[in-house]
């Protein structure tokens, strides 16, 4: 399943809003300068292909995949990752 950055209605969309096994390529991260600079160490950078493995029930945290890795990352910080 490939999960585009751009809805149908030209918004565009972040980590916290792909499906679960959608696949997704980071387009840039926002936020604060340590979260930004935090979510680009662990591999959160531009062109970087990640795709959702589990989501926790009742909001809680999201996992995802890339570079050979999983990461965790709360809902709050998913949404910092523009796709």
């Amino acid at each position: 399943m490939l999960d585009h950055g751009t809805s149908q209605s030209g918004v565009r969309r972040n980590l916290s809003e792909v499906s679960r096994g959608g696949m997704a390529t980071v387009r840039s991260v926002s936020g604060h300068p340590d979260l930004r600079s935090r979510l680009q160490e662990m591999g959160f950078t531009p062109g970087c292909r990640v795709r959702l493995v589990a989501r926790a029930a009742f909001g809680g945290p999201l996992a995802f995949q890339l570079r050979g890795t999983m990461v965790a990352l709360r809902r709050a910080d998913a949404a910092c990752v523009e796709i």
